[in-house]
């Protein structure tokens, strides 16, 4: 190789290289998803359920569901959440996950079960699981049941 191809080539290799690295850094959320099970009890068809992910700077996932349908005791929920902004993956390990249902007058809400599935546009997924859990509020006051993006909560 003469030394005009190797002056050329070497700050493109650079570049590339560079390009490269910045693009591997720039990792972030593609999607998410909540599954959970209802417990024993039916949920009224004027709740609205609402499941938000968040961190210090505010809100990056949400999802509102307003099925106005009863809900039956037993049903596996598969739900999509919206991504609001772009996030890292070190931004998510310091995030929080509310659930929060907001009823016409009295509810009382049984989590069996519930998984949160976070999507990145490379690499793998994590998962977090909580459960059981209980949603109980009166006189149409929102509920919020709070939870970390904890390791101890982390699906392995």
């Amino acid at each position: 190789m003469s030394r005009f191809a190797l002056r050329f080539t070497l700050p493109l290799l650079a570049i590339a290289f560079a390009a490269g690295a910045a693009q591997a850094q720039t990792r972030t959320i593609k999607n998410a998803s909540v599954q959970f099970i209802t417990g024993d009890d039916g949920k009224d068809d004027t709740d609205v359920l609402t499941i938000t992910v968040s961190n210090g700077a505010g809100k990056f996932l949400e999802r509102v569901f307003d099925a106005k349908q009863e809900i039956k005791p037993g049903t596996t929920f598969n739900l999509w959440l919206n991504k609001v902004r772009a996030e890292a993956p070190e931004a998510v390990k310091d995030g929080k996950i509310v659930f929060r249902i907001a009823p016409q007058g009295d509810d009382h809400w049984v989590i069996k079960d519930a998984q949160l599935i976070v999507n990145y546009d490379s690499g793998p997924a994590d998962k977090w699981h909580w459960g059981p859990f209980v949603m109980e509020t009166k006189a149409s006051k929102p509920f919020d049941a709070e939870f970390k993006l904890s390791d101890d909560r982390r699906v392995k």
